[in-house]
């Protein structure tokens, strides 16, 4: 592994986490292993001390001597590893049979103690209880430690090699973890420099696995999508505007050198200046849609969002537009529900609803029937018996500029729709356009 490697792998999150998970294992292994330690020779030590116990309660105090010392010579002949020898010990401590060779005389009678007792095999511990008899001395039972003591021994060399192994792994683990997070951050880093590099159609890739780095993965490739969708909307929106300013400029132009020449009489020349106003205003209002339509892209409304009546929002947008339904002999049928409650903004609905209910009007031919639905969700259709859009303009005209081509004889700079798109967008509701078979069906509809 090289240096740089290692580098990187120090100051991977992944490593971090794994080696600190890693310290907290082992300090509880440890923890768990020296109370199993402290518990096992608790566990010896009850159990010798119990056996202890046991021996000197066999012993009647009132024995005489002679058959105490027959009983400790008989036992510890018996004991042939002597492993469990008895003693025998007078008032004043010195040894009357048995082992160990002297007798500790500030040791407490009747509770176990160890002590250490030299042999011809060295230097054992022993744990021993004492217990006086009626004639003054003293019976020892002791057992050796060195069973115990082994497998204490053996019971900590096993707890260390189990936690180096323990070790090894984690850090093995820890390492691999380290280099796959390491691997998979590299692949998502490059990804984002080749959409940096300008291919706006390049997209993270997620792993099968669909952890929580491919959710994060997803949500950046939702968030590439609507700033794909922006800037070629930003850029269709450049080519369109001088598309379309350039007729109104042209004949802007054309009214402005009329008026300069001096040749035009006094009506002549208020005709001129009124369709001078007139396209100076209609660019102005291109304008302000393109604002709108930005400002609903921030989202900068929504803070001004709260609960209100649905309901009396499309029908007083419909009330709106009924008149110029009527003069042109179009009937509007309302299928609205009473109290149908919704959060958001009650003017940038109303606008939503009634750019969707004027254009209904606009290409609803003489006679024609508009029909306003609105259902829980909530879902609000607006469907007319008009032309309708084409199945493959559907969802060009919801950007900016965009018109199809029979509609261009029609007033309008196309920006109605991505109006409705985008105050559909910061109310989590999406405009679709459909076929009404004959005439054309607007929804919007809860994500």
């Amino acid at each position: 592994m090289s240096f740089a490697a290692i580098r990187r792998w120090r100051r991977s999150s992944s490593a971090r986490f794994a080696t600190i998970f890693l310290l907290l294992y082992g300090a509880a292994s440890i923890s768990l292993f020296a109370f199993v330690h402290y518990r096992a020779i608790a566990n010896f030590n009850a159990q010798t001390d119990e056996w202890l116990a046991r021996e000197t309660v066999k012993l009647p105090a009132t024995l005489p001597r002679a058959d105490v010392i027959e009983r400790v010579v008989r036992h510890n002949r018996a004991d042939v590893h002597h492993l469990r020898p008895f003693g025998l010990f007078d008032s004043a401590g010195r040894r009357l049979s048995g082992a160990p060779a002297a007798l500790p005389l500030d040791q407490p009678e009747g509770q176990a103690f160890e002590m250490a007792n030299v042999t011809s095999r060295g230097e054992v511990d022993l744990r021993a209880m004492i217990v006086p008899l009626a004639n003054g001395d003293r019976f020892l039972v002791a057992q050796d430690l060195r069973e115990s003591r082994a497998f204490a021994t053996d019971l900590v060399l096993t707890i260390i090699w189990g936690g180096l192994g323990l070790l090894v792994l984690g850090l093995s683990g820890s390492v691999l973890l380290a280099l796959a997070q390491e691997s998979r951050v590299r692949r998502l880093t490059q990804g984002l420099h080749a959409i940096m590099a300008g291919r706006l159609d390049a997209r993270l890739t997620p792993s099968p696995r669909r952890d929580e780095l491919d959710d994060l993965t997803l949500e950046v490739n939702r968030m590439l999508d609507e700033v794909q969708r922006l800037m070629l909307e930003v850029k269709a929106a450049g080519d369109n505007i001088a598309h379309d300013m350039r007729t109104p400029l042209t004949r802007l132009l054309a009214n402005l050198r009329q008026a300069d020449d001096g040749a035009a009489s006094a009506p002549g020349m208020a005709v001129v200046i009124g369709d001078a106003v007139e396209e100076v205003t209609g660019m102005i209002g291109m304008f302000d849609a393109l604002l709108r339509i930005a400002e609903m892209d921030e989202g900068a409304r929504r803070q001004g969002f709260r609960m209100l009546d649905l309901s009396r929002v499309v029908a007083d947008a419909a009330d709106f537009h009924e008149v110029a339904a009527l003069e042109r002999g179009i009937s509007i049928t309302r299928r609205v529900p009473d109290d149908v409650a919704f959060e958001g903004d009650a003017d940038l609905l109303f606008e939503a609803v009634g750019n969707l209910v004027d254009n209904s009007i606009k290409y609803t031919p003489e006679g024609g029937q508009i029909v306003i639905s609105l259902e829980a969700g909530p879902i609000l259709t607006v469907a007319d018996d008009g032309p309708g859009i084409p199945a493959e303009q559907r969802d060009k005209v919801l950007g900016r500029f965009h018109r199809v081509e029979t509609s261009r004889s029609q007033p309008g700079n196309g920006l109605g729709l991505p109006l409705v798109a985008a105050i559909a967008r910061i109310h989590r509701l999406e405009l679709r356009i459909g076929d009404c078979a004959p005439g054309c069906v607007a929804t919007l509809a809860a994500l």
